[in-house]
């Protein structure tokens, strides 16, 4: 169950970063754009790796070529990113990272595909205190219809989104990888 072929990598970059003050996907950590590095990540574990943006607006600048998916739906956060990655898939599933994530590793994506099973509707990485991540996730493509009707109703929320799964697994990983970048002080 962890090949590659059964997975399509998704890195969410549709965010306006107003608490960061400047665009975070493009924002250097260690030489590199932060976008870059969770792209890099994820494609050490998927063969192939889209970027999702908002429905409106220039995508991220990246030096390689990517494949774009645009949000369906207007300012509705991440979940109409994650729901727009859905319904393009063309794999059983789909691993939808943030793009400020950028101190993720292969390592930690691993252990979190290793938890998939069949009859999983998302794998979600949760940290040692019990935190969720839905941002770090693997979503079976059965979830697209409970995304969409979530964003239909205006429940945007991605732990609600969660909470109407029938099935959810979680990966236990250390906090490091899954440290968040929501502004400049949150950097080391």
């Amino acid at each position: 169950m962890n090949g590659l072929d059964d997975l399509t990598g998704l890195v969410l970059a549709g965010g306006r970063s107003t608490r960061f003050g400047a665009d975070k996907a493009g924002y250097a950590v260690g030489g590199q754009a932060m976008i870059e590095r969770v792209r890099d990540a994820v494609a050490a574990v998927a063969a192939e790796v889209w970027i999702s943006v908002a429905a409106e607006g220039a995508p991220p600048r990246l030096p390689r070529r990517a494949r774009y998916v645009r949000d369906h739906y207007r300012d509705a956060g991440p979940l109409a990113g994650l729901h727009a990655g859905l319904h393009a898939l063309e794999t059983p599933w789909l691993l939808a990272v943030a793009c400020d994530l950028p101190f993720l590793t292969p390592e930690a994506l691993r252990t979190l595909l290793a938890a998939r099973t069949p009859e999983a509707d998302a794998v979600v990485a949760r940290t040692p205190d019990g935190r969720r991540h839905p941002l770090c996730a693997c979503y079976h493509a059965r979830t697209l219809p409970v995304a969409a009707a979530q964003l239909e109703a205006g429940h945007l929320a991605l732990h609600a989104f969660l909470d109407r799964l029938e099935n959810v697994r979680y990966a236990d990983l250390p906090d490091a990888p899954l440290r968040n970048v929501n502004t400049p002080s949150d950097l080391p």
